[in-house]
């Protein structure tokens, strides 16, 4: 119930006009497409269902557009198992090894280092990761804080051709990549406070036109009827 109201709620700030707005959404509902009308998430030999994205190592996903220094992604994501090294998220267009990973038992910002214990094998996390205008990133687990730096070498900017998940670079000869499955991603182009984060919805959100916001109430209503019949 958890990841399908946070997809909701991120439906809802996309369009809801709110300063806190999304600017990509892809629920993966059988669908590669942006939401908001954005660039498609490009898959590398994974599987798209009606409801998720399944993956195996290295059959992860591409967006080639541009996220920048400031950011929040949010996603509903597991791993089949935790093993070796494990990369969710690379920002250097797969050239370096730096990244977020996953690190046997431990979430891990290579080179800097690990921020707590991931789930278990095959259990699904909403994982949220955001980079302020300060250089300070911040890594959230189901909506709590896990571990944040000071980002002083930009390991986390994005850079090149644009952002790629659940594959690893091509620096390594054998893969640091994982099998898993991803329900949904949405972006942000700042970076959400920890309230935020943990409430799944801005405090403050503008006004929103009515046939949006019904869109928005909409979205929820069906992903609240989908979560009752799992």
């Amino acid at each position: 119930m958890k990841k399908i109201q946070a997809l909701a709620f991120s439906a809802l700030l996309a369009l809801g006009g709110s300063a806190s707005a999304a600017n990509h959404l892809y629920t993966f509902n059988g669908t590669m497409a942006d939401a908001l009308g954005g660039a498609d998430m490009v898959g590398a030999g994974g599987t798209l269902g009606s409801t998720s994205y399944s993956f195996g190592k290295n059959e992860g996903l591409s967006l080639g557009e541009q996220l920048g220094s400031v950011y929040t992604i949010d996603m509903v994501m597991s791993f089949d198992t935790h093993s070796g090294w494990q990369k969710l998220i690379d920002f250097k267009d797969r050239t370096v090894d730096t990244g977020l990973y996953t690190s046997n038992t431990q979430w891990y910002f290579y080179n800097v280092g690990s921020m707590g214990n991931v789930p278990a094998d095959g259990q699904s996390a909403r994982v949220t990761l955001t980079r302020d205008s300060s250089k300070l990133v911040s890594l959230y687990v189901n909506g709590t804080l896990a571990g944040s730096f000071v980002d002083s070498a930009n390991i986390a900017a994005f850079e090149g051709k644009g952002a790629h998940f659940f594959m690893d670079d091509t620096t390594n000869t054998k893969p640091e990549a994982a099998a898993g499955n991803v329900d949904y991603i949405a972006t942000f182009d700042r970076a959400l406070t920890a309230g935020e984060v943990a409430a799944g919805v801005s405090p403050v959100p503008e006004p929103a036109s009515g046939a949006m916001l019904a869109a928005g109430l909409g979205m929820l209503a069906m992903l609240r009827r989908r979560s009752r019949k799992a």
